[in-house]
């Protein structure tokens, strides 16, 4: 019961997270609240397991599990030419932490944690954390609720950043850390957060990405009937990088939002406004320089029938770039996800996505930074729940990169096998 009434949902949500993530500079604080309003709504799914199957100490409870998979790639290096493949080892565990303090607050923790063991290329070998790590403590006052948060991401992943290519791994860490709070008055919302961003490239060569972000970010809504919200949000964020190479930034953001939802059946939200950056020289060899632009977003998830769900979600923003001497990636993304749960034990799921971007620096006085690009894919994904404990998957997944410069392109074909056991 718990699988076919809530997973699909938790999904949706799971989604919403990833593609919120896309977005970035001036809209950097706009994506940590969207970021953080996803993340709430996963801590206020309902734990629906029977109470002796939960695993309990005094007011905490914990969802802990253990599992491995094994991943065939045909390019881990994602290169257009020379082309390796390999088979990858990955023993993990992941820990979920719930703890009511009193009625009114509690603190949640979930991270997965994990070892890259490739068979071949051992250099590439590595320890990897998901961006479910989380540290969040909620306090309910009267008609609100504040949160303070810590959000830790490790990741290596290449496939899922459009701008890369040409590299097996592309090692950083991101820490933000911050507060925020909603406060519910009648038929208004307000909402305003603060956050500190920490990001550190970690493998060789990714120093240039190492930077601190102070975002600031607000948002006034008016209830629309009774299941509908109308707004303005706006945001402000002050980037500041390690290195000379590249640019510091000022970015400010702001424009409407409409939402809506017809039960739990369908939802719906759009937003969008104008988005303005300026770019701090932090050498002697570079202008100043500004960017004004405009970010856009439309999200619906429908559950189709009581078996299946899908979403989609549409972006058009602005992110901070991610190889050397870019200032920034202007990008239209789509998303769309689907999953029927065809059996009691059982489900599909089908991913979709696509990216248009251009890859910038400012002031173009860098002409290697210079580059259009085009980014997409899908995966098809087989759960199946064989007992109450133990779990298996296969998954399949493609990738491809078409750009201007020949030599950035590149396509990538991935299986993986996996179990898992629930304690």
């Amino acid at each position: 019961m718990f699988f076919r009434n809530h997973f699909p949902r938790a999904v949706g949500i799971a989604v919403t997270v990833w593609a919120a993530g896309q977005r970035g500079i001036a809209q950097e604080a706009l994506r940590n609240a969207l970021l953080t309003d996803a993340s709430a709504r996963l801590r206020e799914q309902p734990v629906v397991r029977p109470a002796e199957d939960v695993l309990r100490i005094g007011p905490v409870t914990f969802d802990v599990s253990l599992g491995y998979s094994i991943d065939a790639s045909d390019n881990i290096r994602y290169s257009h030419t020379d082309r390796e493949e390999d088979l990858i080892s990955r023993p993990w565990a992941s820990v979920g932490v719930n703890y009511v303090v009193t009625r009114n607050s509690r603190l949640t923790f979930g991270g997965r944690f994990g070892y890259n063991d490739y068979i071949k290329h051992s250099d590439l070998d590595t320890f990897f954390v998901t961006p479910d790590s989380e540290v969040a403590f909620d306090v309910r006052v009267r008609d609100g609720v504040i949160t303070v948060y810590d959000r830790i991401d490790y990741s290596q992943d290449v496939a899922t950043v459009g701008a890369l290519s040409g590299v097996a791994e592309f090692r950083r860490l991101q820490n933000l850390a911050g507060i925020r709070g909603i406060w519910q008055l009648d038929d208004w919302m307000l909402q305003g957060g603060y956050g500190h961003l920490n990001v550190l490239g970690l493998g060789e060569g990714l120093e240039y990405l190492d930077r601190t972000d102070e975002q600031l970010f607000g948002r006034v809504g008016h209830r629309l009937y009774s299941s509908g919200q109308i707004g303005i949000e706006t945001s402000g964020t002050w980037s500041e990088y390690t290195l000379p190479s590249q640019n510091d930034s000022f970015g400010v953001s702001i424009g409407p939002f409409v939402s809506w939802r017809a039960g739990e059946a369908f939802r719906i939200s759009v937003r969008g406004g104008l988005a303005y950056t300026t770019f701090q020289s932090t050498n002697s060899v570079v202008d100043d320089s500004e960017l004004t632009s405009y970010y856009a977003g439309l999200e619906l998830d429908h559950h189709l029938t009581r078996h299946i769900t899908h979403g989609l979600t549409a972006t058009h923003d602005i992110r901070p770039g991610v190889n050397p001497n870019s200032d920034f990636i202007e990008s239209t993304h789509v998303n769309y996800h689907m999953t029927w749960a065809f059996h009691r034990y059982a489900r599909l799921s089908v991913v979709l996505f696509g990216e248009v971007s251009e890859d910038r620096r400012a002031d173009q006085s860098v002409s290697v930074v210079n580059e259009s690009y085009k980014h997409g894919g899908a995966s098809a994904e087989l759960f199946y729940q064989l007992t109450q404990r133990v779990s298996l998957l296969g998954r399949y997944a493609f990738t491809v990169r078409d750009s201007d410069q020949e030599s950035r392109k590149y396509r990538e074909n991935r299986a993986t096998l996996g179990a898992s056991y629930r304690f």
